[in-house]
């Protein structure tokens, strides 16, 4: 029996993605780096990081229309590429306008054709019934990604500096991600003579059974589907959420008396639990229903934040533990659940451009979280109100999401 080229298709974008947008969430680890080396605030400095998202969530929008008319194959190519040159040029940062511009801005604009809206506009033409778990498998490509770089950027800086760092990022992303891009991705099952989860296709004339078929459903009509913006404001508070623990956990831990090194392992300990998080939450997906899995997930996410505001010190291990195990899943199931719910909802012509334009929420919340959870230490000296912020911010995207998919996405509005 063969194996659907589907599958082939998600484990390839799980490596991929893994490989090239680990060094991009390894920053939290090189923003040590960056403080001891140069002495800029810490606002200052994790505010790179919000420049990068937000030039992530625009590009991300603009390379929405590309998708449509080129498919997504081509643009996470050329978008690998700009990254790898890119990862390259971070290696010669003596300013902070050099962070801004060469990591923020440009490298936000490269990885915004390599992530969330190419590849998951890529996997709904290949997947309907299991775009859940074909989700799951490649967004846990994050997590994984995450996890591996978050140490090797750590050993890199200890042991050759940072600079030296991300020119081994950029080789290694452009020997191994690119040609998996090039080599094993394919825009469409069509193209291919396959169809949709490889359901065989019905012979002409013949009655296909309710157990092979699968039903399409497209948004063609002008204007935005039902719930649209409601749901855009649910994808900013998700990306607060997730982007101010990633960005601020590893100086929190240091903070509270750990090393670089211990902080650098248990920042990867979660993102490696994130990876079997994320393809049980997009098969359970499948089955539960989009929102009721996310409503699980956000309360992951507040007793993650919670348990991590209750580790005062190195000493406390059942807090740290109930972190790790919290956060980790939180962070795995979060953006295929969430993914799978938006596709679900704008699958038709007009997909990438949809797409990108929640790409846009997304990267604007990622830009606040951060940004916000640094200002709010440099004014008052803790994360206390940053963190109890965030865990709010995600129950109220879940109770959004829960609304909002009451309404039928197929009636158009402004």
């Amino acid at each position: 029996m063969r194996i659907f080229y589907g599958w082939i298709v998600a484990g390839a974008a799980f490596l991929a993605w893994a490989i090239s947008i680990g060094p991009r969430q390894a920053f939290s680890v090189f923003l040590l780096a960056f403080l001891q080396d140069f002495g800029w605030s810490r606002s200052l400095t994790a505010a790179a990081f919000s420049v990068h998202m937000a030039s992530y969530a625009l590009g991300g929008c603009a390379l929405g229309l590309l998708l449509d008319r080129i498919g997504p194959r081509r643009v996470i190519a050329w978008s690998t590429g700009a990254w790898v040159l890119i990862l390259i040029l971070c290696s010669r940062i003596d300013r902070l306008w050099h962070l801004y511009l060469i990591f923020g801005v440009l490298g936000g604009v490269a990885t915004s054709g390599l992530a969330f809206v190419a590849n998951n506009t890529l996997l709904s033409r290949w997947f309907v019934r299991h775009r859940g778990l074909a989700t799951g498998i490649a967004q846990a490509g994050v997590p994984f990604g995450t996890a591996v770089f978050g140490v090797l950027a750590q050993l890199g800086i200890a042991s050759i500096g940072w600079r030296w760092t991300y020119v081994g990022f950029g080789l290694f992303v452009a020997g191994t991600a690119l040609p998996l891009v090039l080599f094993f991705l394919r825009d469409d099952p069509q193209a291919m003579g396959l169809t949709p989860d490889g359901v065989p296709a019905s012979p002409p004339g013949a009655q296909a059974s309710p157990a092979a078929s699968t039903r399409i459903e497209l948004f063609t009509g002008p204007g935005y589907p039902g719930g649209y913006w409601s749901v855009f404001g649910a994808n900013i508070l998700r990306g607060m959420t997730m982007y101010a623990i990633l960005i601020h956990q590893v100086a929190y831990l240091v903070d509270t008396g750990f090393t670089r090194m211990a902080a650098a392992s248990l920042y990867s300990l979660s993102s490696i639990l994130a990876v079997p998080a994320g393809l049980a939450a997009g098969l359970i997906s499948d089955r539960l229903g989009r929102p009721r899995t996310y409503a699980v997930i956000a309360s992951l996410y507040v007793i993650g934040y919670a348990s991590l505001l209750l580790v005062r010190d190195s000493s406390q291990l059942v807090f740290l533990g109930l972190f790790i195990l919290a956060s980790g899943m939180a962070m795995g199931a979060n953006s295929p659940v969430f993914a799978a719910f938006l596709t679900d909802r704008l699958q038709g012509p007009r997909l990438g451009f949809l797409l990108g334009l929640q790409n846009i929420a997304f990267g604007a919340g990622a830009m606040l979280g951060p940004l916000l959870a640094g200002i709010l230490f440099d004014r008052l000296g803790s994360y206390t109100l940053a963190f109890s912020l965030m865990g709010v911010s995600i129950v109220l995207s879940s109770l959004i999401v829960t609304a909002t998919a009451g309404r039928h996405p197929r009636s158009a509005s402004g």
